[in-house]
Order: structure tokens, then sequence, then C-alpha cells
């Protein structure tokens, strides 16, 4: 049989340090003590919910053990499955800002097999023999549970004797070094979770399981001291929460001392000490006999005395029962007999010998004592003890006993010396009756008053209506809130049938969108109610006009271009090559369109006196008759590249002009500059463009624009994806984009593919939006490889893109 692991524990819970936290959970399985399986679980949360949640989690993980048979492996397959099934199930039923994610540890062992899976952020420290390593979770199996990872990844470890694995949540990293962590973890036993405590104890958030095990855990179990056949000695910890102070090695085994500041260790070791000197108490021996002179007479009888004390009453009874004989010679004046011996004739007899029932009441005894008359002459006999007693009983004044006397001569007293307690005349001053002596009583108890009688009937009766009307209150409200979200949807989408702004239109579909998903939560599978939804959703998928273009090919590939991987922020396309400007390599590279070749053709030099390039366009009409590539870089300065030669031309640029974009139309170059929010022309001429430019837009809609184009009219893009075209005439209009799903967040430089239409890249949703010249949505291009695109030129009705590493070719 194999010994059981050995536990120790601690969490912290909203800065709080307890012993055993929430998201910590150690298990049993079915079967024999010697082949179930051993389950340790640290689960931590990768979102504020989910750290509340993930107790929750380890419970059910708990649960689940019982019901599984099967290989250790398959046990915890299972189980992260579980977790993974558990948290699905309440991120499909909770708002975004509720959804939960989580890292979980789980040690399991199975005779002397012992694996340790791990998913999502989880740590553990694994301690072999002199070695001590840093586990976690790498690559997909780093992917948190409830974020579709890869699942766990399972470890089987060499454990023995003396080994031990600590579970953690990742916090601990944050204060902990890696090296000390594994300098701590080597550390003995009882001293790893009070060391790691005091370094972690300011986190908000930590949970610590430490598994040891013992120094014979892979042999039989030690005999119990008792040396009987077959009694084994109680497992150290057997992971229930049981701990026996001492193993069979006769070291302490408990939790290890947690919470004690170090100045304080002292005081708790010396405690410890003390405690350990302490032997329990030898069972009390009762000697009467042998204390019988020494120990006075009522702990004598307390204490059993059968002999002293019995014979004494008896002979009391006896010669009482004689005076009680005699008494009728002695008459009515009550006379005296003295004697020194009590049991013989002669001993003394004081007051009537007959007892009064009436005399001893309760507000009588209060009195002094009154002398009876004397009872009947009683025949004298040598009766049985029995008799003798009875007929003492029947002639002992009242008040007076064997027990009584007794205590009176040991106490000083005289018997019948009078009443101890005198009846006071007035009942003021020192207490106050509060009329609960004159209350109604009902079988020895005092009724409860009037009024809470009443209200306890009136709360008993307004349980009772509510139970009985509550839940059919419920249910029709209910039933009368699903027909007013049936109702309200009908009615906002014959609203959006009616309208003729796309944006209403949107706005009433997703209302309604949003009150028919409300009713299903309400009440499922309503024919009317499915078929409005499908009604709402076909309307929504019309309005959002998703399309695939006609062909996406592979020009090239662009891994890397230099030193580091090409990074496109601006394309131009010429004939028969695709000009990309390089943010990474502040360059600018040339594609071939036909063999896919790349290589730099312009970059910063400052031999040549050539700055960064900052701006790129294609000319194709110039007076030299070839089309050329323009390039403007840092300093100002215009750069062309034609027929495979790059040189400088003229440029007369504005005192302080900042260039942010630049484009060309027909012969003409522009350039905007943001910062002096302005949008320059420069005419052409054969050595380049050597006159003062014109200032074509001069407006403070320029502030944020990030992008030009220019066609019959400039157009720009701010950077919130804001696109507005400065008309010809002066005014200026922003496109509404009426009817879009989504509006543009990050949007590329606009592109015409027609005469009323323009293409826009939204990097952020990975789509090509088109939208017409006054602003309407028209529709959007989507497809899987504009995944990652950074760059986006159209030339005649061919397109190109570049999304990843690679440029395409898009067909519309």
């Amino acid at each position: 049989m194999t010994e059981p692991l050995q536990v120790g524990q601690f969490a912290i819970v909203d800065h709080e340090p307890v012993d055993r936290g929430p998201n910590a959970g150690v298990f049993h399985g079915r079967g024999p003590a010697d082949d179930r399986v051993e389950l340790f679980v640290v689960a931590e949360g990768t979102t504020p919910a989910g750290e509340a949640f993930a107790g929750h989690v380890v419970s059910a993980l708990g649960q689940a053990l019982q019901n599984l048979d099967m290989s250790l492996t398959g046990v915890l397959r299972r189980l992260f499955a579980e977790a993974e099934r558990v948290v699905a199930d309440w991120n499909r039923r909770s708002i975004a800002h509720h959804r939960v994610s989580l890292g979980m540890s789980c040690l399991a062992r199975r005779g002397t097999q012992v694996v340790l899976a791990q998913a999502g952020p989880a740590a553990a420290v694994v301690v072999h023999g002199a070695s001590a390593d840093v586990v976690r979770p790498d690559g997909p199996f780093a992917q948190a549970i409830g974020t579709g990872g890869a699942g766990p990844v399972l470890r089987r470890l060499e454990f023995g004797a003396g080994d031990r694995v600590l579970l953690l949540s990742t916090p601990a990293f944050e204060a902990v070094d890696e090296e000390l962590l594994l300098g701590i973890s080597r550390l003995p036993a009882e001293d790893v979770l009070p060391d790691l405590y005091q370094r972690v104890r300011h986190l908000r958030h930590q949970t610590v399981l430490l598994v040891t095990a013992p120094a014979d855990w892979r042999g039989e179990r030690p005999r119990a001291e008792s040396g009987r056949e077959g009694d084994l000695a109680d497992p150290v910890i057997d992971a229930t929460g049981q701990a026996p102070q001492e193993q069979a090695g006769g070291l302490p085994m408990f939790q290890p001392r947690l919470f004690v500041d170090e100045e304080r260790e002292h005081d708790v070791a010396a405690a410890r000490r003390q405690l350990e000197r302490i032997r329990p108490r030898e069972g009390v021996v009762a000697a009467v006999p042998q204390m019988e002179e020494a120990v006075p007479a009522p702990l004598a009888r307390a204490a059993g005395d059968s002999g002293l004390v019995l014979s004494r009453v008896a002979e009391e009874r006896r010669a009482r029962a004689q005076l009680a004989a005699a008494a009728p010679m002695l008459g009515s004046g009550g006379a005296r007999v003295r004697g020194t011996d009590p049991g013989s004739a002669a001993t003394q007899v004081t007051g009537p010998l007959r007892r009064n029932p009436r005399s001893e009441s309760f507000t009588r005894k209060l009195g002094a004592t009154e002398s009876a008359r004397p009872g009947p002459a009683s025949s004298v006999s040598d009766l049985p003890l029995v008799s003798e007693l009875a007929e003492e009983r029947r002639a002992r004044p009242a008040g007076e006993g064997p027990a009584a006397a007794s205590v009176a001569r040991e106490s000083g007293l005289a018997a019948g010396g009078g009443s101890l307690v005198r009846v006071r005349t007035s009942m003021g001053g020192r207490w106050r009756g509060s009329g609960t002596l004159n209350r109604t009583r009902v079988a020895g108890h005092a009724l409860p008053p009037a009024w809470m009688v009443i209200l306890s009937g009136l709360v008993l009766l307004a349980v009772l209506v509510g139970v009985v009307t509550l839940p059919g209150m419920l249910q029709q409200d209910r039933e009368g809130e699903y027909s007013t979200l049936l109702n309200g949807a009908a009615q906002k989408l014959a609203v959006a049938q009616v309208v003729t702004d796309p944006t209403e239109r949107r706005e009433a579909l997703v209302q309604a969108q949003a009150m028919l998903l409300k009713a299903r939560e309400i009440q499922e599978g309503d024919p009317q109610a499915e078929t409005l939804f499908n009604q709402v959703a076909g309307a929504l998928n019309e309005m959002d006009r998703v399309v695939e273009p006609a062909a996406v090919e592979v020009v090239a590939t662009l891994d890397r271009l230099g030193d580091k991987p090409v990074a496109p922020t601006r394309m131009a396309v010429g004939p028969e090559h695709v000009y990309l400007l390089d943010a990474n390599g502040q360059q600018v590279v040339e594609v071939d369109l036909v063999g896919g070749g790349a290589r730099s053709v312009f970059g910063e030099t400052k031999e040549a006196n050539r700055g960064r390039p900052v701006a790129i366009a294609q000319l194709d009409a110039n007076d030299r008759g070839v089309p050329a590539l323009l390039v403007l870089d840092s300093g100002n300065r215009l750069w062309t590249w034609e027929g495979g030669a790059l040189s400088a031309l003229a440029f007369n640029a504005p005192a302080g002009l900042a260039v942010t974009d630049m484009a060309v139309r027909g012969r003409d170059l522009y350039v905007l500059d943001a910062d002096h929010r302005a949008v320059y022309r420069w005419q052409q001429e054969p050595d380049g463009f050597p006159n003062p430019p014109l200032k074509v837009v001069d407006s403070a809609e320029l502030a944020n624009a990030r992008r030009l184009f220019v066609d019959t009219d400039v157009l720009t893009v701010d950077a919130d994806g804001t696109v507005r075209r400065f008309l010809a005439g002066g005014g200026v209009l922003r496109l509404a984009q009426a009817g879009i799903d989504r509006k543009l967040v990050a949007a590329e430089t606009p592109q015409a593919i027609s005469d009323s239409e323009i293409a826009i890249l939204d990097p952020a949703i990975s789509r090509v939006v088109v939208l017409l010249r006054d602003g309407a949505f028209a529709r959007q291009y989507r497809h899987p490889d504009f995944d990652g695109a950074r760059a986006f030129a159209v030339r005649g009705e061919v397109a190109y893109l570049f999304s990843g590493s690679t440029l395409r070719r898009i067909t519309w």
C-alpha cells in the first residue's frame, strides 16, 4: 500500500490571508486507498470575473472526479474538458463584461504514477532529488481555458521519497524572482510555505499548494503503536483536512506555520515546546475510606462514602424513631430529656414531633418557626429499619432531616434556631414588578402580548397570500413582457421597411433584433418569434452587403528585405511595378508585377543627401514621356525613379512645410500639410516643380487628416476613419457612410474605382469598403486573405493589397 502525499497550502484572497483558498482543491477518486486517484488543483482567473469563478470550476472538477474510472491521463484530459465545458457554458449565458477564462495546474497521482497537467496561465515548481525546475505551459497550451486553446500539456514526473511539487498561481512571479523561487522550494518542507508567504503577502490574489512525498510513501504503511496485527497507522495527511500530530518517524506533521512575523517566531517555538512537555492528567482515584479523617463530611458523601456517613445516618434515624415512640409520655409541655448519647433513650428532644403540611408552604416558611402540637402516641416496638424510618419521617419537625442536621452541625448552626429568611414589609426600593406575575399563563408559560399575536397572524397571512398569488403574477408578467417584445419587434420591422434613410433603417432593424433576442430568453421555440427573427436577420444581411471579390491572386511574397521585415504604409502602382513605402526599413521597395522580384530603389543616405522617405506617388504624365515614381523625403527634397535611375527634381517647398501625404492628378503634384491645415498644388515644368505652390484647400477640417487623394475633388481621411470631400467650389462634405454596419475605424488612402464610387481599405476590420461620392454606403468586400492588410492601391479595374507578407492582386 502506498503512503498518501502530504499537503500544505495557503491563499491570499483580496489581500486577506487564509489557510485554504477557494481556488485550490484536494480530492480523492473512487476505489481502494492504494489504487484511487489523488488530485491536487490550483486555478486562477485571467479576467476580473474569472478570479471569482475559478473556485466554482475547482468544485466542479472535484465532483466530476467521483464519476471517473479510467487511466490517470484519461482522468486529467476528461477533467480539463469538463473545465472547458463549465467555462463555455458560463460565457454563453453571460454578457461580455462577465465572461471568464482560466489557467489551471492539476497534479494527479495513482500508485507510483504522478502526472502534472497544465493549461493557460499556470506554474509549478518540481523538486526531484537535488534539482528544481519551474514548469509552465507554452505555445498553444498557454492559451487560457475558455479561449479555445489546445487543451492541457501532460508531463509524467519522476517522484520519489522527499520529492515535492509546488503548485502556485502566476502573480507570485511578480514578487519573487524565478531563481529565488527555486531556492525556496529546496528548503525543508516545513519552511517552504512560511518563507514564500512572507514574500507574496502584499499581493491581492495568490494561491499556493505544496505536495510532498513522505519518506516511505512507496513502502508499507507503518504499524500503529498498539502493535496489533493489521492495525495500520493513520496517514500523515490524507488531503481531507485531517492531519495527525505525528507520523511513524516521530516528525511533527501539521500545517506549516503561516502568518507569523519573523520577530515572533521565537515566542511561537517556546510555546510549542511548553505544550509538548505537558502530560495528560491521571484519572482521579476515589479513596474515601483512606480520606475519612482529613476530608470534610460533605465531600466524603459526594465522593461516595457508603460506610461512615450512612452508618451515622442510620444510627440517628434509629434514635429519632425511639424518641418518636416515647413522645406521648412527654406530655404537651414539650419536656426535655437530657443525655449525651444520641443513640440512647435520654437524647434531648426539643419541640413537637408532628409535622403540619400547611406550615411547609413557601409563604409560611418565610416566618419564624412555630411550635406544632405533639403528634399522636405510637407504640414502641422493635420494627425493621424501613418502618423506623417511615415513623421517624412522620415524627420529625418541619425542615429537619438527617442531611440538614448533619450540615447544621458541621457548619456550626443549631437546628431549629429560627429561619434565616425574613419577610420584607415593603417590596419597594430594590425590586419593582413589571406585571409579568399577573400575566395569564398556560401550562406554566406566559402568553405573548396581543399585539404580537396580531402581527404574527398578519405576517403569516401575507406569506400565504404571496405563495398562492406570486407565481401566477410572475407568470403573467413574463407573458406580458414576451407579448410586448414581439409587438415592439414587429413595429420596428415595419418601420424599417418603409423608411428610406439607410441609417434610420439599420437602427430600427438593430432594435428589433435586440427585442427578439430578449424574447428568446423568455420563451424559446415560438414559431412567430423565429419568423420575425429570420426576417430581421435577412434585412440586416441585405444592408450589410458583404461581397467576396471575384479573384485574389498572389503576386509576390516579401518576408523581409534587408535586416527587418517589410511593413508598408503606402502603396503606388505603375504600369509594370508596385512601389511600397517600407516604414521598418525606411526605404522604397519596387516589386515586379510579372516575375515577382523585389528590390530597394530608395533609402536614406547622408552621402547623397537623401533623407527618410515620407510620401510616394505615381506620375504617369510628364515631359520625359516615361512613367515615374515620385519620392518626397524628410528634408522636403523631391526625387524621381524612372527608367531604373534615381534623380533629384526641382521642388519649391514653402518655408516650414510639414509633409503628411502626397498625391498626383494628371501633371500636377498635391501635398497635404496637416500641421498648417492646407493642401498645396504645384504645376509641373520640364525640370520638376520649381514654381511656388498654390494653396487649394485652407480649412481647419484638415487638422486630423492623414491620407490624401485627388481626382475631381480633394478627399482626405482622418486618423479616426472620417472621410471628407473638399469640393472645387470651396465647400466641404463629410461622408456619412449611411447604412454601413460599422463605420470606418482606421481607413487608408481612398481609391477611385469608378466615376461614382471610391474604395477604402479598413485594416482594423479586414475589409474594403465602397462608398458613393455622396457618402452613402454601397457595399463591402471581405476575404480571408484580407486579414492583416496594411496597404492598398487601385490602377484601372485591378486593385493591389499587401497583407501578412504577401502582395496580392484583386479582381472585383
